[in-house]
């Protein structure tokens, strides 16, 4: 067992995400709906989706996703708009990529295909990585390469990106909580000093705080608020478990300020599952205010993780790197499994 934290993410292209959702296609002539393929770097999701919506004289509600994906990371994954859509040149849609490239961050939009659904927050499948893990002992990639496959067990925690961007406060599940307590003012200020894409717009915002929630964001940017205070009420109980369940067993520890705490061997995982298999957990869309739908969410996750290549860490002298390939249900979170991944090691 080791307990130091990988260094994760230190290049976008060190953490490299495709969505897995299978679509039915058709014929342009019988679909409401196109399909298009985003690729992306340095944006979030919703920031993407933006773009998009001005790019082609959409509110941004009519452009569709499924799931997620990390700003801080080579993402992929589908949008879906109405077919009718135009330019801002009063053209269709280009079959071409459409680019946007600044320092530090790009983004590529391609034609994929035609359907009858709009894609809706919820449907994803799941995700596929290629993650590569830094500043390793020498003892812990050895350890990683030698089993080459390894079935892990890990905790299904929420990892930080949920709570905020990165580099920024970690306080996405305060803003939900004042949400809920319809302390508008607490909500607008908090989310003015979050570092968001839409922090700029709560600073600015000059109307009733209210109405910002209610008509100033797309509606699932405040219903994913809403869900990271959700997130981390779960993630609360779930480490209280395992700290009765088997506190010598088990190890505390911060990450980006916010707190965990890890069973140490994938024994002690299995049995947390065993144990609770799921708890319960509140999801939430937004109309005009709260919509809460009761679900249930697993504590333990189970994949195969793929040792792709080993060697000395080109960016921690002296350190090595191995780089991994899994995939991970819809909500799970990569980053907490690799931390994991490393502590069973």
């Amino acid at each position: 067992m080791t307990t130091g934290n990988p260094v994760l993410k230190h290049r976008p292209e060190d953490f490299r995400v495709r969505e897995n959702l299978v679509v039915p296609l058709t014929r342009a002539q019988s679909a409401p709906h196109r399909y298009l393929l985003l690729h992306k770097c340095g944006y979030t999701t919703m920031e993407a989706v933006r773009w998009v919506a001005d790019r082609l004289g959409l509110p941004s509600s009519e452009v569709g996703y499924a799931g997620l994906k990390d700003e801080d990371g080579v993402t992929e994954q589908l949008l879906s708009v109405p077919v009718t859509a135009r330019t801002a040149a009063g053209g269709p849609v280009e079959e071409e990529p459409a680019l946007s490239e600044e320092p530090g961050r790009w983004l590529r939009l391609h034609h994929y295909g035609y359907g009858h659904e709009a894609l809706t927050v919820g449907r994803l499948n799941g995700n596929g990585f290629r993650v590569v893990l830094r500043d390793l002992d020498e003892a812990t990639a050895a350890r990683l390469a030698e089993r080459g496959r390894r079935n892990l067990l890990f905790v299904n925690y929420y990892d930080t990106q949920r709570f905020g961007v990165p580099g920024g406060p970690k306080r996405t599940h305060l803003v939900g909580e004042a949400l809920l307590k319809e302390d508008w003012g607490l909500a607008r200020r908090e989310l003015a000093t979050l570092g968001a894409p839409e922090s700029g717009t709560a600073r600015r915002w000059t109307g009733p705080d209210r109405d910002l929630f209610r008509r100033g964001l797309d509606a699932r940017t405040t219903a994913f608020y809403l869900a990271a205070h959700s997130s981390a009420d779960w993630n609360a109980r779930v480490r209280d478990l395992i700290a009765t369940s088997c506190p010598g067993d088990s190890v505390e520890t911060s990450v980006d300020g916010l707190p965990y705490r890890f069973p140490t061997s994938g024994a002690d995982v299995a049995a947390l599952q065993a144990a609770y298999h799921e708890l319960p957990y509140t999801r939430y869309s937004w109309r005009d205010g709260p919509v809460e739908r009761a679900t249930v969410r697993p504590t333990v996750v189970q994949t195969v993780v793929t040792v792709e290549r080993t060697g000395p860490d080109d960016a921690f002298p002296g350190r090595h790197a191995v780089e991994v390939s899994f995939l991970l249900p819809s909500g799970c979170y990569a980053t907490a499994a690799l931390r994991q991944l490393v502590l069973q090691c």
